[in-house]
């Protein structure tokens, strides 16, 4: 990752202070694109010609060195992948018994040139050690293998970008741009998050007899606002993950949503209960705590789809859902939060006095 932002002077400078042999292996992997299985797999396994037994198989072994493992992998004398063969098994195989007789066969392989979100994606699903990377037909060979510990690097990185993206801003943007091309990276998102809270302001002004009439409310409203939007970035931040490992489809939305809205239901009413007992012990006036309740209540759940349906939709639009759920979470959910909840007190009103 690293060699492949570098200019390609500077990388060849680099690759050409490397030991030869670790040279070697960078060039074979830079010749994938970034983001594919070939660019994350690794070079470092042990391999058994199919034709060996199992004493065979265990002295060429103590030849080899390669990282720890808890397979073999067998090729054939063109280098084609047979299968894998756990190392356990090996070891306990009688010494005559055929190297073919000792594999593990499995059609869990993937091509070079798949995305690597994909290859994360089978990891989680079928919980697999290690996957083989083999060319495509006729040649079948073995190029390497992709381990859960490249995986784990792939989704750390994955993780930091999603995180980089919901506040509205590039990770790497700090290096490798001007602070001009960073604020116009950054500010068209700002921009839209002030526009869409100026309604909020508004709205606020719509209901300004109510708060001048019971001022405490006021007290209320930023931690109803700071509480929702922390549930609503928490439901953008499990759906852009989801869709990232493909754990979650757009063809399956509505369950996504309805797993959302479940959860946040649950989570409005614990801290609507909280927050309304502590407002009726403040107001002194049980209908105040009420309008407390129900004004979280619904800001959570409100937050909570929100930030489920921008990323869904995001991604049907072929948007990035991660640089888009956070502004746009945040100034919906602070807009139509408020408005329900000052909705709520000057309907209320005649019990608050």
């Amino acid at each position: 990752t690293i060699l492949r932002s570098l200019a390609s002077d500077v990388a060849q400078n680099v690759l050409q202070a490397t030991a030869p042999e670790l040279a070697h292996d960078i060039r074979a992997l830079l010749v994938y694109p970034a983001g594919t299985a070939g660019s994350i797999m690794s070079l470092d396994f042990l391999t058994l010609p199919i034709s060996l037994t199992q004493a065979g198989a265990v002295a060429q072994l103590q030849q080899q060195i390669a990282a720890p493992s808890p397979y073999a992998y067998a090729v054939d004398a063109d280098g084609a992948f047979q299968g894998l063969i756990s190392l356990h098994r090996l070891l306990t195989a009688p010494p005559a018994m055929p190297l073919a007789d000792v594999l593990q066969p499995t059609e869990l392989t993937v091509p070079p040139t798949m995305d690597q979100e994909q290859v994360m994606t089978i990891f989680a699903r079928y919980d697999v050690l290690a996957l083989p990377v083999v060319s495509p037909e006729p040649g079948c060979r073995l190029l390497g293998v992709i381990t859960p510990d490249d995986v784990i690097d792939v989704f750390q990185a994955a993780q930091n970008q999603e995180v980089a993206h919901l506040a509205g801003s590039d990770a790497q943007e700090l290096e490798q741009k001007s602070p001009v091309q960073v604020a116009k990276l950054r500010l068209p998102w700002i921009m839209s998050t002030l526009f869409i809270e100026l309604l909020a302001g508004f709205v606020i002004r719509i209901f300004n007899g109510t708060l001048q009439q019971y001022i405490l409310l006021a007290s209320f409203m930023p931690i109803i606002s700071a509480i929702s939007g922390n549930t609503g970035l928490q439901s953008a931040a499990i759906i852009i993950r989801g869709l990232s490992s493909g754990l979650i489809q757009l063809a399956n939305w509505r369950q996504a949503l309805a797993r959302q809205v479940a959860t946040t239901a649950l989570l409005g009413a614990a801290c609507g209960l909280v927050l309304g007992v502590i407002g009726a012990t403040w107001a002194h006036n049980w209908v105040f705590g009420l309008v407390i309740l129900l004004g979280m209540f619904f800001a959570v759940n409100i937050a909570g789809i929100v930030g489920t349906i921008v990323p869904l939709l995001s991604k049907r639009a072929g948007f990035d859902p991660a640089l888009t759920a956070g502004p746009f979470e945040t100034a919906f959910q602070d807009v139509v939060g408020i408005s329900i909840f000052l909705g709520l007190a000057t309907a209320l009103l005649r019990f608050l006095r």
